[in-house]
């Protein structure tokens, strides 16, 4: 995985749970919980596994939630003063995630192949 401890430490701005105290990145299982702009985050993420799962919850309701095994990557950007991940699902769908200035969520699947066929 690309992302690093200390791109996710800056990025949540909390730190997070681990789940073994004596397991090291990328070995361990990392939680993030955080309020942000009256919304609950939780993210999840196990590098060594590539497992993560992401939610977003408004007054208790879960707005938005994601949980996938085996993704293919997490990438960190910075722009000049934006922080985003980009969590790469598969080759083709991949989600933005952004919590500053405002939380913000995009998603990019990619097309269904479907074979082509032939008429006489």
């Amino acid at each position: 995985m690309t992302v690093e401890e200390l791109e996710l430490l800056s990025f949540f701005g909390v730190e997070p749970t681990r789940a073994d105290r004596d397991m090291p990145w990328p070995y361990n299982d990392f939680s993030y919980l955080i309020e942000v702009g009256g919304y609950t985050v939780s993210f999840r993420i196990a590098p060594a596994y590539k497992d993560l799962s992401l939610s977003v919850a408004h007054d208790g309701s879960e707005l938005y939630g994601v949980r996938s095994v085996s993704i293919k990557d997490v990438r960190y950007h910075r722009d000049a003063d934006r922080e985003t991940l980009e969590i790469a699902v598969s080759d083709r769908d991949t989600i933005w995630f952004r919590l500053r200035p405002s939380l913000l969520i995009t998603q990019e699947a990619g097309e269904c192949s479907i074979p082509s066929m032939r008429l006489p």
